[in-house]
C-alpha cells in the first residue's frame, strides 16, 4: 500500500533491473564493427559469459575473480567467438562502457517516486564497488546504500550477497524488498528469505517454482503498486 512503509529498504539489482545492458552496449559495438558483426548477438554472448564466469568464480572457491576481470575475459571470448580482432585500448574502452550504462526508460520516474514516498534505496548487485558507484552516480536520486559482490566475496545467487543488508543494517529479512531483474536473482533472493519483486521484461520463469517472486510485473512501474 503506497505510503505504508512496509519495508525499511528497497534494494535494486543494478545490471538487469535498473539498467538496459543491450540498449546501452549494442550501439557501441555497432560503432566499433559497423556491419562486420551481429552487435546484438555479440552483446548477448558477452553478457552470458560474464554471468557464467561469475558462477564459476563462486564454484571454484579460489577467491572472487574481480568483476572487471570477468567482464574483460567474457569480452575476449565474445570477440573470439565472432572471429574479430580489436586493439587492446579498444577492449579496455569497451569494458569501461559498463560504467556508463543507460537506465530503463521508466527507471527515473520510479526511483524518484520511491524516494518521494520516503523509502531508503539500496543497490544490491554483482560488480566491483567502483563499478556500482559509477552507475549509482547516474541515478536521479541519492543512493542510501550500495551492497556489492566485492563486499560479500561471492556473486549472486550466493546467500552471502543477500545477507549484506541484514548484516550491515541490522534489518530483518521481511524488512527488505529486493527488486530483481532475472529469474536467477529471484531464486537467490527467495532462498535467502528476502521479499522479492521481479521486473520481468522477458516474461521469463524461475527454474524452481518454490522460489517464486512475491510480486511480478512487466517493468519497474509495477513496483509503485506494491509499495
Amino acid at each position: 500500500m503506497p505510503g505504508s512503509h512496509r519495508y525499511q529498504l528497497i534494494a535494486f539489482d543494478i545490471y538487469t533491473a535498473l539498467f538496459d545492458i543491450e540498449g546501452s552496449l549494442v550501439p557501441v559495438i555497432q560503432e566499433f564493427f559497423k556491419e562486420e558483426v551481429d552487435a546484438t548477438e555479440m552483446v548477448r554472448v558477452w553478457r552470458r559469459k560474464q554471468l557464467e564466469y561469475a558462477l564459476i568464480s563462486n564454484s571454484l572457491r579460489k577467491g572472487r575473480v574481480p568483476f572487471t576481470v570477468i567482464t574483460r575475459r567474457a569480452l575476449d571470448y565474445a570477440l573470439s567467438r565472432a572471429q574479430v580482432e580489436l586493439a587492446e585500448t579498444s577492449r579496455r574502452s569497451l569494458v569501461t562502457e559498463w560504467d556508463q550504462l543507460q537506465l530503463w526508460s521508466e527507471a527515473l520516474q520510479v526511483l524518484v517516486e520511491v524516494k518521494k514516498r520516503g523509502y531508503a534505496v539500496g543497490l544490491l548487485s554483482n560488480g566491483d564497488e567502483a563499478m556500482l558507484k559509477a552507475l549509482a552516480s547516474r541515478l536521479p536520486i541519492p543512493c542510501d546504500h550500495i551492497f556489492t559482490s566485492e563486499q560479500a566475496g561471492d556473486y549472486k545467487p550466493h546467500p552471502s550477497m543477500y545477507e549484506l543488508p541484514l548484516r550491515t543494517l541490522g534489518l530483518a529479512s521481511d524488512q527488505i524488498l529486493h527488486v530483481a531483474g532475472s529469474g536467477t536473482d529471484v531464486m537467490g533472493t527467495k532462498a535467502a528469505g528476502l521479499k522479492c519483486a521481479w521486473s520481468n521484461r522477458k516474461h521469463d520463469k524461475v527454474l524452481d517454482n518454490k522460489y517464486q517472486a512475491d510480486y511480478e510485473f512487466e517493468n519497474l512501474l509495477g513496483l509503485l503498486d506494491v509499495i
